[in-house]
């Protein structure tokens, strides 16, 4: 017997009572309908996140919002050490965008503790983080937001 999650359920009675009723609704409107933060970021991950483990060597955990909001925390695992020293340098820019706004949010200096970003030679297994500053709250749960570093671009992801 397979286990399913609310939201799965909740698909799937959707799906027949708009098959007994004859209500025309397509399966992207009940995937979208109610569908959790966590749950889409999850969906997120399996559809695309082998192309990261195989292009950049990383496999991406996800976007939160941290410090009541004020903060991003954007946080990746490193597979592949040799494909994953673009992320961790610090020649490139990391840049955290709103799809929906367009805003371009970056990572905060500290006057004594400097870049909230790990630049390090990257370790096969270890996980990293970058902080991105969220002024005015700017970022939602649930929203969309690229990250941008140098040239790699993580698009579409759900701020948990």
């Amino acid at each position: 017997m397979t286990t399913r999650t609310p939201c799965a359920l909740m698909m799937v009675r959707a799906l027949v009572i708009a098959m007994v009723f004859g209500v025309g609704m397509s399966a992207s409107t009940l995937a979208g309908s109610a569908e959790d933060p966590q749950e889409a970021a999850h969906a997120w991950r399996v559809h695309r996140g082998a192309y990261f483990d195989s292009l950049w060597g990383v496999d991406i955990v996800g976007v939160k919002l941290v410090s009541s909001g004020w903060m991003l925390q954007f946080k990746y695992r490193v597979t592949d050490p040799e494909k994953a020293k673009e992320l961790l340098g610090n020649h490139a820019k990391p840049y955290l965008v709103d799809e929906a706004s367009g805003a371009k949010l970056a990572v905060p200096a500290m006057e004594n503790v400097g870049e909230l970003r790990q630049a390090a030679v990257p370790e096969a297994g270890r996980t990293y983080f970058i902080i991105f500053g969220n002024a005015n709250k700017i970022v939602q749960r649930g929203a969309k937001v690229s990250v941008e570093i140098g040239s790699f671009v993580a698009d579409e992801l759900i701020v948990e």
